[in-house]
């Protein structure tokens, strides 16, 4: 940044102007879909530890979206039932038209993974899904695929990794959840993140919503408890121009090699786009049995990190263009 002095009758002032601009990596790489270049002022901003901050990015207002002050206390975990988890989806997506559970037609297709089980989740909000195991990836099966899961661990064989790729550059929308990251998304898409060797200490962490948009932050709060498995693999943001942060935790920051915390990222690829979240997708509760959450966020009954991969999956299936 470079200051402007502008003298005058009127008293000095400095006045500073942010600009960002991403650039792509060499030829090897699809163009990135458009990332935010909308000026931003950082005066009022609160850091959070590890120089991640948060900013009112003057955006479009955000349907159901509610502020927060940060979480305090123990977070308490609760039985919730599936018509919670329906009726979150029917009000942030009302005009959504869902029929069944599990279809072999479903555009979502889910990757059985060994810790995450993102087809409970899948299920109690009613979305249609294709539970596949990992040696039936291949180009025929994403050719009609518009959302790909990868569970938690993410164990894939490198001749798979670039049918990947090439789906998410196509216009498709890749979730990645926990161990997948240093196991998967980091050798797919080398260069944007990695495991920095961090894990967490406990449980249950504060998040804050740092950059929510009316896509992804539909319905959703601007503070919650976020659960986390044991030994969660903590991120390390290769590519800033391109990799922007959508949650992040104080007290993970604390534990977080780098002292970032992100707990949920985002990034454009070619025409599509990739959401990491630090934990799962599934209730991910230490009681197996019911249907006990651990982390349920105020005003809207399911998780945080639940109703933000959600409503990427949904953005996924109605092919809506992100501003990242």
């Amino acid at each position: 940044m470079r200051p402007i002095i502008l003298t005058a009758l009127l008293s000095m002032f400095v006045y500073a102007t942010v600009g960002a601009s991403c650039s792509s990596a060499s030829g090897i790489e699809p163009p990135l879909a458009p990332a935010i270049t909308k000026s931003q002022s950082h005066a009022d901003a609160q850091p959070l530890q590890g120089n991640v901050i948060s900013v009112d990015l003057d955006k479009p207002e955000i349907a159901n979206f509610t502020k927060l002050p940060p979480v305090v206390g123990k977070a308490h975990s609760e039985r919730v039932d599936p018509l919670v988890f329906q009726a979150w989806l029917s009000k942030a997506h009302p005009n959504l038209v869902l029929t069944g559970s599990v279809s072999e037609m479903s555009p979502v297709v889910e990757v059985a993974g060994q810790w995450d089980k993102a087809d409970k989740t899948l299920t109690k909000l009613g979305i249609p899904y294709r539970h596949v195991k990992e040696r039936d990836i291949a180009p025929e099966l994403l050719s009609t695929c518009k959302v790909l899961i990868i569970n938690c661990a993410g164990d894939l064989k490198r001749d798979k990794l670039q049918a990947i790729r090439d789906f998410v550059s196509q216009g498709g929308y890749l979730l990645t959840t926990d161990w997948a990251l240093d196991r998967m998304l980091a050798q797919t898409f080398p260069g944007y993140v990695s495991w920095n060797k961090g894990t967490n200490h406990k449980d249950i962490y504060d998040a804050e919503y740092l950059a929510p948009d009316p896509i992804l932050a539909n319905n959703t709060v601007s503070s919650a408890f976020w659960k986390l498995d044991q030994a969660s693999h903590t991120v390390r943001i290769l590519k800033q121009g391109s990799v922007k942060i959508l949650v992040g935790s104080r007290q993970l920051a604390a534990e977080d090699p780098d002292h970032v915390g992100a707990l949920a990222l985002i990034f454009p690829f070619g025409r599509g786009y990739v959401l990491h979240m630090v934990g799962h997708f599934d209730n991910n509760a230490r009681i197996a049995i019911g249907n006990f959450l651990p982390d349920p966020a105020p005003s809207i009954g399911i998780s945080l990190r639940q109703a933000i991969a959600t409503n990427f999956i949904v953005a996924g299936l109605e092919g809506k263009r992100l501003p990242y």
